[in-house]
């Protein structure tokens, strides 16, 4: 079973003149094991906060979040 490591991603959304920064979380399988950065889940522009985003980033590895649970804490942290 591999591991999965949880992390922030940062994105900027652009439409004509106009751009808003967003945050989103990541999901990446073995990336302390074999140095890569194979995602295999995301959940992007899911809040404007940054800290926000990195705090649910670190709860989820503290928590060893399994990734068929990951769904389910994105739709929770959404409901907040």
């Amino acid at each position: 079973m591999s591991k999965i490591t949880y992390g922030m991603v940062e994105e900027i959304y652009s439409l004509g003149n106009l751009s808003r920064r967003a945050y989103g979380i990541v999901a990446y399988a073995n990336a302390e094991e074999d140095g890569t950065a194979t995602v295999v889940a995301s959940a992007h522009d899911l809040t404007s906060d940054r800290r926000r985003a990195e705090r649910l980033a670190v709860e989820c590895n503290l928590g060893k979040l399994a990734l068929h649970h990951f769904e389910d804490v994105i739709e929770d942290f959404l409901a907040e």
